[in-house]
């Protein structure tokens, strides 16, 4: 258990080393974001796929209704499009075309959502995941004619849907993933509207 504790530790050490030598500080926040809206969104895809790939042969039942009311079979004089198997195939294959597209942008969408913000000095990092790396985004909050909109109040805090926008010129340049406003997020809200 000692030795567990110790690699554990090692591993901490480690990460806040690094941590210190990416930021070139010690002293960095960082914003911690809302899982929810995640966790439901991955829950809503599973369920989706799940409940939905029972009924995919309703798809192929289409298609062999739609070539017969275009009387495709009579004019082409192909016989082999009035087989049911053909129209099944074709309808799993529509059926993975569009769950892989749905995955694909719901990858997208996590990947917007989970950004890792974190408030160094007077600046604005945010480091999201890249293809197979890392994208990083330095923004500076001295900049003139900005101007910070902040999302809170009512039901956003109970639910977490917190978060803060900056604008210049009527044009969005930065905004933070949704957060709840409690603890280490409070104190850092604080410092950036400077109360």
């Amino acid at each position: 258990m000692k030795l567990l504790k110790k690699w554990i530790s090692q591993w901490k050490e480690f990460r806040s080393k690094k941590a210190t030598a990416y930021f070139g500080t010690s002293l960095y926040d960082e914003l911690t974001v809302n899982p929810l809206p995640s966790v439901l969104l991955i829950t809503f895809a599973i369920l989706f796929f799940a409940y939905s790939l029972p009924y995919a042969f309703y798809l192929g039942k289409f298609f062999y209704w739609f070539v017969g009311v275009l009387e495709i079979t009579k004019v082409l004089k192909i016989p082999f499009l009035d087989e049911m198997r053909y129209y099944h195939y074709l309808s799993v294959f529509v059926y993975f075309y569009i769950a892989a597209s749905l995955l694909i942008d719901v990858s997208r969408l996590l990947n917007r959502w989970n950004i890792k913000t974190v408030f160094v000095k007077n600046e604005i990092w945010q480091i999201q995941r890249f293809g197979f790396g890392k994208k990083l985004i330095k923004f500076n909050l001295n900049d003139e004619g900005l101007q910070l909109g902040y999302e809170h109040g009512g039901l956003s805090d109970f639910f977490g849907w917190n978060r803060m926008v900056w604008d210049k010129n009527g044009k969005t340049l930065i905004s933070t993933p949704y957060f709840f406003p409690y603890k280490n997020n409070n104190a850092i809200v604080n410092r950036i509207l400077k109360r």
